[in-house]
């Protein structure tokens, strides 16, 4: 089944930073890649971000996020950075759950119209126990490990240009 929805984690899968929660507001933008914040710390987006988000929205692949953090940081990051308009529903969230941040997403499409099952959605998160517990709370979303499965994001690509396993006949 081919995937119709790739949802990223924000901090150290979407941009090279541990934790834009330690930042402080207002963010300038530094380059197509790079923002920096009042104290002079940079947010920089990870290798091949901006080439996958273009080849997702090429492609007619839905985009989104799903990230622990404060919505307030990440969309001021977003919108300097030009990044808003690839993403639909985005979820950011002050709480670790993000099997209920997917399944509300899931939801909201279904709603407007987009029924996708578990198995076409892909999550790349470079935290273990946050797949496993979207794996466990969605059901069987495909899943990336950021830093360990996907080096660079292009990677993702890669991943969705494999063949699909058959099933036997």
């Amino acid at each position: 089944m081919a995937i119709r929805l790739v949802i990223l984690d924000c901090d150290r899968t979407l941009w090279e930073h541990e934790d834009v929660l330690t930042l402080q507001a207002p963010f300038t933008r530094i380059d197509e890649q790079t923002v920096q914040d009042a104290r002079g710390e940079q947010v920089r987006l990870a290798r091949g971000a901006r080439e996958l988000l273009d080849a997702l929205r090429e492609r007619g692949i839905l985009i989104s996020v799903c990230s622990w953090n404060r919505a307030d940081l990440v969309f001021a990051i977003f919108d300097l950075l030009g990044l808003t308009p690839y993403f639909v529903h985005p979820k950011v969230e002050f709480h670790p759950h993000k099997d209920r941040m997917i399944a509300a997403l899931l939801a909201e499409l279904a709603r407007e119209g987009t029924v996708l099952r578990a198995e076409e959605v892909l999550f790349v998160d470079d935290n273990p126990m946050m797949l496993e517990m979207v794996r466990q709370g969605v059901g069987p979303v495909r899943t990336l490990r950021a830093q360990i499965d996907v080096l660079d994001l292009r990677d993702v690509l890669k991943y969705l240009d494999q063949p699909e396993p058959t099933e036997p006949t």
